[in-house]
């Protein structure tokens, strides 16, 4: 399955959330790529949206290869098969992400602070899942937010993916499970960078729609 962009493929994932549609619900993207995904979900469930502050730990030698993934708390999840790799080397590379990590969030802030997410429920929104390093650190931090209901929502994830999804969220919303999967972009004609500064106007949009839904 192809997607002309991700606008595309949020607005079929948003015919199969409808079901979801309630006054306590918040659509959380994973950041970048996800945000145009979450804002037009959100807008279609009249929900509020925020991101998840999460970001895949990768080699400077192979940037497609994810090592794990960081969380804006400091949490670092690793694949299993780095472990073996020198740790100063891991701590390094980690360090760095998480440095990336920590000063886009404090520019997102600036203008839309992070949701309540206890008692909600909560739809995690990603464009695609490959090793699942990114989701597991998302799923894991929103769950210690003590939501009452985690929707993981994704475009297209790989077999091993999904296996991730299917273990740390309550349910799971995939358009595509690809039995060959090298990388999220093969599955897109368009696969655009989402830049810091489209992530904060996307925000800015979402919290202006909530005050409007709710009156203010």
């Amino acid at each position: 399955m192809i997607f002309k962009s991700r606008e595309h493929a949020a607005h079929l994932l948003l015919e199969k959330l409808l079901q979801h549609e309630r006054a306590e619900t918040i659509v959380l993207a994973v950041p970048r790529g996800a945000v145009p995904m979450g804002l037009i979900i959100a807008r279609g469930l009249h929900s509020p949206m925020d991101i998840v502050p999460v970001r895949k730990v990768a080699s400077p030698l192979a940037p497609e290869f994810a090592l794990g993934a960081a969380d804006i708390e400091g949490n670092f999840y690793p694949e299993e098969e780095v472990l073996n790799l020198p740790q100063e080397q891991l701590r390094l590379w980690f360090r760095k992400s998480l440095e990336v990590l920590r000063q886009r969030d404090f520019r997102w802030r600036k203008s839309a602070p992070h949701l309540s997410l206890r008692d909600k429920r909560i739809i995690l929104v990603d464009d695609g899942v490959a090793t699942g390093a990114t989701m597991r650190a998302a799923l894991m931090w929103a769950r210690r937010r003590q939501p009452a209901e985690i929707i993981a929502a994704v475009a297209v994830s790989s077999s091993e993916g999904m296996s991730v999804m299917t273990r740390f969220a309550d349910s799971v919303e995939c358009l595509h499970v690809a039995k060959l999967f090298s990388a999220v972009g093969e599955f897109y004609i368009d696969f655009s960078e989402v830049s810091d500064d489209d992530v904060c106007r996307m925000l800015q949009k979402a919290r202006s729609a909530d005050e409007v839904t709710r009156g203010e």
